[in-house]
């Protein structure tokens, strides 16, 4: 009973003299700013501490007698020891005592995120995005740096997800700028590196991507109608074309010639070697479409049509009951779903085939969530992208037609 009481008057001494030292003037606290060079020298030690009696764990944040005040450098040395809980912690608690340091915080935060996209593992972002955007799930910064790791690994539709999500969060006019630049930034880096493979169907299947999540843009059309062309699509260009144009205003010049040359080079002609079509059936399931696929040409999954998954998904009940064998484990994601970020573990397979139309190497992810009764997951772009595709709804079938590689 003692020992509770001491702790009981450590807590109220702690929280008293951290109100009086933020009420003592700005010069209390000039240890406490955080400049570019403080956070170079990386401090071997705590320069200030700040804790409040069971909230961390007591072997990381030591309390001292002469100042309680939050440490942006402390708070720092925390994200680079990569002890995440504990740095969360330090960080609520000091927006307890006053929302204010969150301007001395943050600096440190993203100056650690800048230079974990160079120096961290990947393992090490998704565990510290994943803590974090727990319980700052509106954190604009830390999704543009998941996504900018997303872009840098070459997931380009993952990152677009997050950026869609960002986008709906960003409701500050800097923010909006913000996630505006990362998507630009996405859609150069996406497009130079594939276009220098000329992986046009990839590139292709990324723009119309970004236009099924509301990414798109009149410029980045304007781009996904010349990929219709490279991969022998001129109708599709032609529409997309011709609808640009309808919303095209005449007051850009150089706009509205750039449509009008992109128009004239349409040739509408057939492919001299006609390319493979299949007709797969599907089944209605409320608003949505159900179609058998086999993986590893084995066992039979029933996956939902899904426009807006960057990627194939099951449900880890569904991954656990069949052969995975031929499955070659990835590392983990984070992935966008219905009910935000969750983490997933990626796995390579040999082939994903839908009646007679097959797509081989490519990844599949394994989440846990509970999937409706009789869907083992979704169909995601990675594999539609392969071909042009449309749902027959009278006669309920999956038009497939493969596209020139």
């Amino acid at each position: 009973m003692k020992k509770l009481a001491q702790s009981v008057c450590l807590f109220v001494a702690g929280i008293i003299s951290g109100w009086w030292l933020h009420d003592a003037g700005e010069e209390t606290f000039a240890s406490n700013s955080i400049t570019e060079a403080s956070i170079n020298q990386r401090p071997a030690a705590a320069v200030n501490a700040f804790n409040v009696p069971g909230t961390i764990e007591p072997n990381v944040i030591h309390p001292t007698a002469s100042n309680t005040a939050p440490s942006a450098d402390h708070f720092y040395q925390l994200l680079t020891q990569q002890e995440f809980d504990a740095a969360l912690a330090y960080y609520e608690q000091a927006l307890l005592v006053d929302e204010a340091y969150k301007q001395q915080l943050r600096p440190a935060l993203e100056t650690y995120l800048r230079r974990c996209l160079d120096h961290c593992s990947h393992e090490t972002i998704i565990n510290l995005v994943n803590l974090w955007l727990g319980a700052y799930y509106q954190d604009i910064p830390v999704m543009l740096f998941l996504a900018d790791s997303q872009r840098l690994q070459g997931l380009s539709e993952e990152a677009a997800n997050t950026l869609q999500i960002a986008a709906t969060y960003a409701l500050k006019d800097g923010d909006q700028e913000d996630v505006r630049d990362a998507i630009r930034r996405l859609v150069a880096f996406t497009d130079d590196a594939l276009s220098s493979q000329q992986r046009w169907v990839e590139l292709l299947g990324f723009y119309e991507f970004l236009d099924t999540i509301d990414l798109a843009t009149p410029f980045f059309s304007l781009r996904q109608a010349q990929l219709y062309q490279l991969v022998d699509e001129p109708k599709r260009s032609q529409q997309l074309l011709l609808a640009l144009r309808d919303a095209d205003d005449g007051l850009n010049r150089q706009w509205t010639s750039a449509l009008d040359q992109q128009l004239a080079s349409v040739t509408l002609k057939q492919l001299a070697d006609q390319l493979p079509s299949y007709a797969v059936p599907v089944t209605p399931h409320s608003d949505h479409f159900l179609v058998a696929s086999s993986i590893n040409a084995d066992d039979q999954l029933n996956l939902m049509i899904d426009t807006g998954a960057s990627i194939t998904t099951l449900a880890r009940e569904s991954f656990e009951r069949i052969d995975q064998s031929g499955f070659e484990y990835r590392g983990s994601r984070l992935f966008s779903t219905a009910n935000g970020l969750t983490q997933g573990e990626v796995y390579r397979v040999e082939s994903i085939s839908l009646g007679e139309a097959r797509v081989e190497n490519l990844d599949i992810a394994v989440l846990d969530y509970q999937s409706t009764e009789g869907v083992d997951g979704l169909l995601g772009m990675n594999v539609l992208r392969h071909f042009r595709f449309e749902i027959d709804q009278d006669e309920a079938l999956l038009i497939l037609r493969a596209r020139a590689q």
